[in-house]
């Protein structure tokens, strides 16, 4: 009887050591584990294959409590190390959460092609076109700051560091318990809420470029190949408004900008300052089907006077039981401009230009999307000459860190420049560091 409880408490204690020890393995730390930390796994690892051996061969009570003993002894020691690293790296929770994005795209051109002001030669050439770090972190218990310096290639003729972002939000003030509405204030630079592609960046589109009409009227330097959109100084209001039709969510966009800044002025911006409104009502149904709409209206009011509507729309459908490996997302946006300026010798000019593109993207598999887009755009500066295309691409994913498209586009156009131009694109997104929100079009 006494050598039966004997036995069972030899294999208790010999449970409670391996047990332990494993615990003690598995005790995720706080940053990276040092190299001592490293070794002592190691050499607890080595000792618990020993230990293994032992009690398949047989272990006597004198010899499983002096394992014990040293075991007890180098967990000991190994839980002071790990108290002390995660002591000296508890501070690198209060560093900002950073992410990399690398954007390398390589084109082959049917003919010459250059730049939006027709000075570089862009045509069958490769380009790091921008690398993107993003830095986000708490400031305190009622905000955020977050800063994208962007690092974007000027049409192959050198490089130029832009802060692409740099926005502190208010989630709430602090004489409030909470936000009325949701409301949430944006403060700094920021992309626009000006439709729904102008708040992407270019790692995050589904296509190798950006749609005509969002490069035409929103802003560029060097043409849709390259990073454009409309990224103002200002104020954002971001709330939501009350339900008014079940089953929806609308919320409201409202902004005062720096003036002069939107693509659609030509050079022709007023000097004060610009509204912008974004209204975006979005329903969800059967755990398959989302649907967006939204409408945005911007003015600019002084020596030139801007003012432009646009209506965008998003519908997604993904069946509940392969979530992760079918999807549809057809969309589409569509902007008028009116854009009066005073010209010596011709009075007002009055420019009223109009664009829009619409996509459909089908999910093939777990990693593979393929989609098609058309764009029609009238030139902001000249609205009798307009430009169409026919893009096609096939999007790859190897993870959500690594994202692989081939695009071809066909234009057909009133520019001499781009008319029937057939361009032929090779893009890959490298994602490095805190994993970013994944846009609208990715299911994982």
């Amino acid at each position: 009887m006494l050598s039966s409880f004997s036995g069972a408490f030899m294999h208790f204690r010999f449970a409670f050591v391996f047990i332990t020890l494993a615990c003690f393995m598995c005790l995720p730390a706080y940053g990276q584990p040092s190299n001592d930390v490293k070794r002592e796994l190691d050499s607890l690892r080595s000792q618990l294959d020993s230990l293994k051996a032992l009690v398949a061969t047989g272990i006597t009570d004198e010899m499983l409590d002096k394992v014990a003993e040293r075991l007890e002894r180098r967990m000991q020691q190994l839980e002071e190390k790990i108290d002390a690293s995660s002591r000296a790296t508890t501070p690198i929770v209060f560093n900002p959460r950073t992410t990399a994005f690398l954007n390398f795209s390589a084109r082959m051109d049917d003919r010459a092609v250059f730049d939006e002001e027709g000075i570089a030669e862009i045509s069958n050439k490769m380009f790091l076109r921008s690398v993107e770090l993003d830095l986000r972190a708490p400031v305190d218990p009622y905000a955020e700051g977050i800063i994208i310096l962007a690092v974007e290639d000027e049409a192959g003729t050198g490089f130029a560091l832009d802060p692409e972002e740099a926005y502190g939000i208010m989630k709430r003030l602090p004489i409030l318990e909470s936000a009325p509405l949701g409301l949430k204030l944006k403060v700094g630079k920021f992309r626009a809420p000006f439709g729904q592609n102008n708040r992407l960046h270019m790692h995050d589109l589904p296509w190798t470029t950006r749609p005509l009409v969002v490069s035409k009227f929103l802003g560029t330097e060097h043409g849709d190949f390259f990073e454009s959109g409309y990224n103002p100084t200002g104020v954002d209001l971001d709330f939501f408004l009350p339900t008014i039709i079940p089953g929806t969510t609308a919320e409201m966009n409202i902004d005062m900008l720096r003036g002069g800044e939107i693509g659609l002025t030509q050079g022709h911006g007023g000097d004060q300052p610009a509204w912008l409104a974004h209204l975006t009502v979005s329903a969800d149904w059967s755990n398959e089907h989302l649907l967006v709409l939204g409408a945005s209206g911007y003015h600019n009011y002084g020596i030139a006077t801007t003012s432009m509507v646009g209506v965008d729309v998003l519908y997604k459908w993904s069946p509940s039981e392969r979530r992760d490996s079918r999807s549809f997302v057809v969309g589409g946006e569509a902007f008028s401009g009116w854009h009066a300026f005073p010209n010596s010798g011709l009075g007002t000019v009055t420019m009223t230009p109009t664009g829009w593109f619409g996509y459909i993207q089908y999910q093939l598999s777990y990693s593979l999307y393929a989609g098609i887009r058309v764009d029609r755009v009238e030139e902001p500066a000249d609205e009798s000459k307009r430009t169409q295309a026919l893009s096609a691409y096939i999007s790859y994913y190897t993870t959500e860190f690594l994202r692989i498209r081939v695009g071809v586009d066909h234009r057909q156009s009133d520019l001499q420049t781009l008319d029937e131009l057939t361009t032929a694109n090779l893009e890959i997104n490298f994602v490095f560091g805190a994993h970013p929100t994944e846009p609208y079009w990715v299911n994982r």
